[in-house]
């Protein structure tokens, strides 16, 4: 069994899941610790897995127009074994696709689409093979789309507010941010070869030094930096570091799909999904028009009961949803991830450069 963390690793870890671009010595400021103890904490965490960096693209600014979510029905008869040969091929095939997970009867996939035609097409291919197999059930495939223009996205694989109530840091009151939605396009175009080169390579080798990736792609460590405290600036691309939940002792995900009431304000929505979030922080959600899709983990299925009957309370009470949520629940232990934080293929579609992108790693 994975060995748990110690106070001192939980405050680390949290620290740089909040802020993922600091220093050791600005970690060391931030929780009081000593820079050798914090250095010797962070190799520690990174050597046991308990965490990754990832650079996610804000593809919005350079025109791309939307985040899709799939959730797919199959039927039990079907051994996951023999579905994985068919997703797996098409997963990888679609470069649009960043996440995909599958279970034995169920799956979810994100994309960030460049436009809704590409999106369409991905699911049609997926939704057409998959019938002339016979691998759907009678609910088949529900596909979502949030346009960056008209939706929020309050909270994109965003551990910090799950690791303060894991840990205890229960801090300042939060409620729902938002990752930039629609920011003026910048015009893909007019960026030059070396600076399309480095864009790629800050987001295929996320966890590269500038001076390591100057090596990976030859170009000089000065114009890395250069370029990516530009993009950065810019907000054209973000840095996150990614917990392992599964080393940190959590059993289950699980993704919802709520149809909102719009007769009720949408202050008091906001309200409302702002208590739900309290009680149990999501990693991911997305809101459009009246669909709102949530990724949620839970330490065990006792936590996830209590979590539910206090949700109930409050969306039965206040009637924010159409119906019940739709909700697919996946054991950490049997999930299969198709793909994990992959971004470098549709990063590349849209910047029309083609250079290999690392094979995905399990964690």
């Amino acid at each position: 069994m994975e060995k748990p963390l110690s106070e001192r690793e939980k405050l680390v870890l949290y620290c740089m899941v909040r802020n993922p671009d600091h220093t050791d010595r600005e970690l060391a400021a931030d929780t009081d610790l000593n820079l050798s103890t914090v250095t010797a904490i962070r190799r520690r965490l990174h050597e046991r897995g308990f965490c990754k960096r990832v650079r996610i693209p804000h593809l919005q600014s350079m025109g791309s127009e939307l985040l899709a979510v799939t959730y797919f029905n199959y039927k039990a008869t079907i051994p996951l074994e023999i579905r994985l040969i068919t997703g797996n091929k098409l997963v990888r095939d679609h470069k649009e696709v960043f996440w995909a997970g599958s279970e034995y009867t169920q799956a979810v996939s994100l994309q960030l689409a460049h436009n809704l035609t590409d999106a369409r097409r991905n699911i049609a291919e997926i939704k057409e093979l998959y019938t002339a197999q016979g691998f759907l059930d009678d609910r088949g495939v529900i596909f979502l789309t949030f346009p960056f223009e008209i939706s929020k996205v309050p909270l994109f694989f965003d551990f910090e507010p799950l690791l303060r109530q894991s840990f205890s840091r229960l801090g300042e009151p939060w409620g729902l941010a938002s990752m930039p939605g629609y920011l003026e396009p910048v015009d893909a175009a007019s960026m030059t070869n070396v600076g399309k080169r480095v864009y790629h390579g800050l987001i295929n080798h996320p966890e590269m030094t500038d001076t390591e990736l100057s090596k990976e792609i030859s170009v000089s460590q000065r114009t890395v930096t250069k370029l990516r405290n530009k993009y950065e600036s810019a907000k054209m691309l973000k840095s996150a570091i990614m917990p392992d939940l599964g080393k940190l002792g959590f059993k289950m995900l699980v993704f919802d799909h709520a149809k909102l009431n719009l007769h009720l304000p949408e202050k008091q929505r906001t309200e409302i999904l702002n208590l739900l979030a309290g009680i149990k922080p999501p990693i991911f959600m997305a809101i459009g028009g009246d669909d709102v899709a949530a990724i949620t983990a839970y330490e065990d299925f006792e936590t996830y009961r209590r979590c539910m009957n206090s949700f109930s309370e409050i969306y039965k009470h206040d009637d924010i949803f159409v119906g019940e949520p739709k909700r697919m629940m996946f054991s950490l232990a049997e999930m299969k991830m198709l793909k994990e934080h992959v971004y470098g293929p549709i990063v590349g579609k849209v910047l029309g450069v083609k250079i290999e992108t690392p094979r995905q790693e399990n964690w």
